[in-house]
């Protein structure tokens, strides 16, 4: 979009900026006052559910209780009860001019109090018997309509500013001008607004203990602190505003606008790259020197601020930020009065308790918001499946009881690390016997499969991703309208890569791998931050080499089509790029039958472990080094098998498992005891009964995210989530 056209379109979206937020506020304020507040917390100024539109981003305000109770206070000896309110800060700033009610444990008996400037008031009551204090206990529509008032009229010079500098800038504006296009969306980026309503509590913390700030302060920090303890009336004004998110949230708005709007000459020597490192400092920096300014310490105290700030991102933008302030700090000062309208409202809290003799209101500014994008999120669910069709989370997610056995589908998930390559992205190559896939020779004998054993199957308009566990995981396939989709029950995604025909997929795990494919062949694997594993293949388009890039790699082996061994190499330069990788030793090789099945597999030491298998691939026993082994015993055949029991050559070892097909298996230990698993038709865990006894539930939504869960004493935890699949809530 033409930058000019965009910003014309936020100035006229700017009015609105806190129209839903009144809507919600006054919804909120009219719900019944009497109930008592569920939790005893510090009061949370302007807490209650609302949204705030800041363009293209949404302002999702948590909930609060819309009533506050005191804590139990015992009226002292000489029957006088003092009140003090006051901001939780190192300086005693007080919160007055505040109605409160003053009731009664016996009885219910209501004594309405009005605290002085200074936040104190008294109540005369029964010695030894108990109070609660309520404060602001019923708001008025008239209240909240002053309060709005103030709020529409600072909105409204503020559009009316802003459009006076528009005027003066759009001539400087040129649509060619690409460069400068960067410049507007920066201030305005999704990046920018996060970083900046994180940082709003800063602005309360430095007014609420400048001492601390010193550094960041300088010379202001001793002015705010001869401030706190000379005029604390004019620090309580200060304090309100920076704890009013609404406040805050129209000068950023404003503050971003306005840097979106500077033209190129403007910002000379400024390239978007340093912008948008700096901007999330400037504008905190700016509601910062506001918030300085509006003390009464002054103009020259932000000036301060603001030039030895400068230092970090230069005097250029350290003198646009001085520029701003300077001007709304005049638009500002004609609202004074309105932070006695908000306290009105706003100050609705609780009391800690009686201390020294007097019931203690302590108010400190709490972050009430959290900010949302409007993220596009192409999620179509679908869970993997193994071999046999079964439903299959990624191996280290699957329930398996201490042994490799699915609790899911009864199936052996057997994993073995056989060799690494070192690096910045290290990489494990691991191998895995997966029952259901006996039928299935992928180079390893049938059954097994190894980490770099990944393909594509492109049918029309669907993808389908057999993993290195060999599982089956089905997408659409990406195109230009919909360069990513996700699978949320598999916890997988596929992207359109960079390069033409490159499709990209990733599983979700402790650590995120990018596998990179072209015409369905694995090409390379990536992290977050581009480090890359690249794959080179032969004429038969086996993998050859994994090469790090670094002058590592891993060399793989073949007799025929299938892998004898993985060798570790290290790059010399030579004449030909065959003579220049040595390999230092072999990691792993393997033997196999005439029946193509995979029974010895011998470490660099030498170490050998060996494996059978029944007349249909399925493993029976597995011998190691050193003499042990382990065997399994099985329901059903092939790759339908299930294990029904576990077991080894030392006696310690002999586990059997009863299954159902509604789901369920029961565990018997040697011991006697029992376990008990269920599973949904989707893999997921959805009950579990313990060798106590004690009873576990998880239920799921559509998108198969835990949603709840209960414990054995019956304790019950709620998760929510967005729109995008991220946790943003836990209950308990």
């Amino acid at each position: 979009m033409d930058q000019i056209v965009r910003i014309e379109q936020e100035l006229d979206g700017f009015k609105d900026t806190l129209s839903l937020y009144r809507q919600q506020l006054g919804s909120f304020l009219s719900r019944n006052a009497d109930r008592v507040s569920r939790v005893a917390d510090m009061p949370s100024l302007m807490g209650m559910e609302r949204l705030i539109k800041l363009g293209n981003t949404t302002t999702a305000v948590s909930s609060r209780d819309d009533d506050f109770f005191s804590s139990l206070a015992q009226c002292p000896k000489s029957g006088i009860l003092e009140i003090e309110s006051k901001f939780e800060s190192v300086y005693d700033i007080p919160l007055g001019n505040i109605s409160l009610d003053v009731i009664a444990v016996d009885g219910g008996e209501i004594t309405p109090v009005t605290l002085d400037e200074n936040g104190k008031g008294q109540f005369e009551g029964t010695p030894g018997k108990f109070y609660r204090v309520h404060v602001q206990s019923e708001v008025t529509p008239a209240q909240i309509d002053d309060l709005f008032s103030s709020y529409d009229g600072l909105t409204s010079e503020l559009e009316g500013w802003l459009r006076k500098e528009w005027e003066g800038f759009k001539p400087q504006w040129s649509q060619s001008t690409f460069v400068a296009a960067g410049n507007g969306m920066l201030a305005g980026s999704w990046a920018a607004v996060m970083g900046v309503w994180d940082g709003l509590s800063l602005v309360f913390d430095i007014l609420k203990n400048p001492g601390a700030h010193l550094e960041q302060l300088g010379s202001s920090a001793q002015q705010l602190i001869d401030l706190a303890k000379q005029s604390p009336a004019t620090m309580e004004k200060a304090m309100l505003l920076a704890s009013d998110e609404a406040a805050l949230c129209l000068l950023f708005r404003a503050a971003s606008l306005w840097l979106s709007a500077l033209p190129p000459s403007e910002m000379a020597g400024n390239s978007a790259e340093v912008a948008s490192q700096v901007i999330v400092s400037v504008l905190i920096d700016i509601l910062i020197a506001l918030a300085l300014a509006w003390t009464g310490v002054g103009i020259p105290a932000a000036k301060t601020y603001l030039t030895a700030r400068g230092l970090k991102y230069g005097a250029l933008l350290a003198g646009l930020a001085m520029r701003f302030v300077e001007a709304i700090f005049t638009i500002l000062s004609t609202f004074m009065e309105y932070v006695d309208r908000y306290k009105k409202v706003a100050a609705r809290g609780i009391a800690a308790g009686l201390i020294k003799g007097r019931m203690q209101l302590r108010w400190d500014a709490k972050r009430n918001t959290t900010l949302k994008q409007n993220e596009h999120h192409d999620n179509v669910p679908d869970q993997a499946k193994n071999p046999n069709g079964d439903s299959a989370t990624c191996v280290p997610s699957t329930c398996k009881n201490g042994c490799p056995v699915s609790m899911v589908t009864g199936e052996e998930l057997l994993t073995l690390t056989d060799g690494a390559l070192d690096g910045i992205l290290p990489f494990d190559f691991t191998r895995l016997y997966r029952t259901s896939a006996a039928e299935i020779d992928c180079g390893l004998g049938f059954g097994w499969s190894h980490s770099l054993s990944q393909r594509l199957e492109i049918d029309g308009d669907t993808v389908i991703w057999i993993d290195h566990e060999n599982r089956r995981t089905t997408f659409p396939l990406p195109n230009r309208e919909r360069l990513a989709i996700h699978n949320s029950l598999s916890r997988a995604a596929i992207y359109l890569g960079d390069d033409p025909e490159e499709l990209i997929l990733a599983q979700a795990g402790e650590e995120t791998r990018f596998y990179h494919f072209h015409n369905g062949f694995l090409t390379a694997i990536s992290d977050a931050y581009d480090n890359r594993l690249r794959i080179t293949r032969d004429r038969q388009q086996r993998i050859q080499r994994l090469d790090n890039g670094a002058g590592r790699a891993l060399l793989l082996r073949y007799d025929r089509t299938h892998l004898i061994a993985v060798d570790y190499q290290v790059f010399v330069p030579a004449q030909t790029l065959a003579e220049a990788w040595h390999t230092e030793q072999t990691l792993v090789s393997y033997r196999y039958d005439e029946c193509a099945q995979l029974i010895e597999a011998s470490n660099a030491a030498g170490e050998s472990e060996r494996y059978d298998y029944d007349d249909r691939h399925v493993i029976l026993q597995r011998q190691l080094a050193g003499g042990a082994s382990f065997f399994w015993e099985w329901e059903r055949s092939g790759k339908a098998a299930r294990c029904v029991r576990h077991w080894a050559s030392f006696s310690q070892m002999d586990t059997r498992y009863v299954w159902d097909d509604q789901g369920s298996v029961t565990v018997q230990n040697l011991d006697g005891s029992e376990e008990v698993y269920v599973h949904d038709d989707r893999a997921r865990l959805v009950r579990k009964v313990e060798l106590d006894g004690g009873e576990h539930l998880k239920a799921y939504d559509d998108q198969g995210r835990l949603v709840a869960e209960q414990d054995p004493l019956g304790a019950v935890t709620e998760y929510r989530y967005d729109e995008v699949g991220r946790l943003v809530a836990l209950i308990p």
